[in-house]
């Protein structure tokens, strides 16, 4: 293992060991009164001051973590920066390696939705209990490890045109022996299932 990538890995780890619960925080006005999401939720803290760019151009503000895991580990974070006045967010990151993980809220289940952001998983699980996974970006959405354990896969891709196109790739990507997959998309003119919590 080279010392930069030893040094990129570490790096988001030690931003989330060094966060808290979010319950109480500016991470949970954000969660629970902005995106109305109820379902309870894990692998989610907050960070007061988590760090944004690097080197001298960094800055320090509060995010939501948010961990992404393959095979268990957390192996990435998404760090969404929020605004202390309003609760809502400035901007998303990603750090860590992302390839093949998500946003899981748990153990996999037998049947699990794959998701593009977090809000629209969390959205998902709070509307059908089903618990969805959140690939932080369509670029993502047909790289997910699947767990042999899973029997179905539903997917809830962005009602776009990226969106199509991401899932009709995750289709042809996760195709397997014993695996069934479905696609669900939101209601009416909704771009996704988050925008039903927000009505």
């Amino acid at each position: 293992m080279t010392p930069n990538f030893q040094r990129s890995t570490e790096i988001h780890l030690n931003i989330w060991q060094s966060a808290r619960s979010i319950e109480g925080t500016l991470a949970e006005r954000y969660v629970r009164g902005v995106r109305q999401i109820w379902a309870p939720l894990e692998d989610l803290r907050f960070h007061p001051r988590c760090p944004r760019g690097q080197g001298k151009l960094a800055s320090f503000e509060p995010a939501l973590l948010v961990a992404m895991r393959t095979a268990g580990a957390i192996a990435a974070i998404q760090r969404i920066f929020l605004d202390p006045l309003t609760s809502t967010y400035t901007e998303k990151r990603v750090l860590g390696q992302a390839i093949g993980a998500a946003w899981t809220n748990g153990p996999p289940c037998k049947t699990i939705g794959i998701c593009e952001g977090f809000e629209t998983a969390a959205a998902y699980t709070s509307l059908t209990g089903i618990q969805a996974w959140a690939t932080m970006g369509a670029k993502r959405f047909h790289q997910v490890n699947i767990p042999a354990s899973v029997e179905t896969v539903i997917l809830l891709a962005d009602n776009d045109a990226e969106g199509r196109r991401a899932r009709d790739r995750a289709a042809e990507s996760y195709r397997r022996p014993g695996l069934a997959i479905e696609t669900e998309w939101p209601p009416g003119r909704m771009n996704d299932w988050a925008q039903l919590l927000k009505r």
